[in-house]
């Protein structure tokens, strides 16, 4: 077959109690149609198929429902908001019980994380996370099990503006001393000419 043209089909119980034959295309190989299968069964073994399962059951069913029909970049991208952000704050919330107050405490907590460098998730990645959430709960909405989505009209928190500073001697020496630098730093004309000279004679220099 040519590229892009696998695919599989297996029947599942829906959302609704009936069975439903569910066939996606679109694979790479037919290796990658039979792990999309077994995931999609493996979901639906969990028994995520009414409004008293867990988020995160749900969750892991709509990503397997649903996500194979986006740009496999797409669908890695809702696959890391669920695993990273989504599962662990909400994932043992009852799916039936799920309120706005939930959503929203969930990301006034993601707003004070910190990653390895010291700085807050971007508000553009919370826009991100809030629709891969509200997309699921739209799914579901759909599907008759929840009345309505509880991640509309979530407001996120405001975001954390970073404002840069010279990357002087002092804070240099603070640096090497205990780590401590400024979330952004910018060098000094003599800096960044110190810089040009040593990486003049680099290969790469041009890049």
């Amino acid at each position: 077959m040519g590229h892009g043209s696998w695919y599989f089909a297996v029947q599942v119980v829906g959302a609704s109690g009936r069975p439903e034959q569910v066939r996606r295309g679109g694979f790479a190989s037919a290796e990658a149609a039979r792990c999309a299968g077994r995931e999609l069964l493996i979901a639906e073994a969990d028994g995520p198929l009414s409004a008293g399962c867990t988020v995160g059951q749900w969750l892991r069913y709509w990503l397997s429902v649903v996500g194979v029909r986006l740009r496999p970049t797409t669908h890695r991208a809702y696959r890391d908001h669920v695993r990273l952000h989504l599962v662990s704050y909400l994932g043992r919330v009852k799916l039936a019980e799920l309120s706005r107050r939930d959503v929203t405490r969930m990301f006034v907590a993601l707003g004070r994380r910190r990653n390895r460098y010291g700085q807050p998730i971007s508000a553009s990645t919370l826009e991100r996370i809030r629709a891969t959430l509200r997309a699921a709960l739209n799914h579901a909405v759909r599907e008759d099990l929840i009345p309505s989505n509880p991640a509309q009209g979530v407001r996120l928190p405001a975001p954390v503006r970073m404002h840069p500073v010279v990357w002087t001697a002092r804070r240099e020496a603070a640096w090497r001393r205990g780590g401590e630098r400024p979330a952004v730093a910018v060098w000094t004309v003599e800096q960044l000419a110190a810089f040009l000279r040593f990486a003049g004679e680099d290969s790469l220099f041009v890049l």
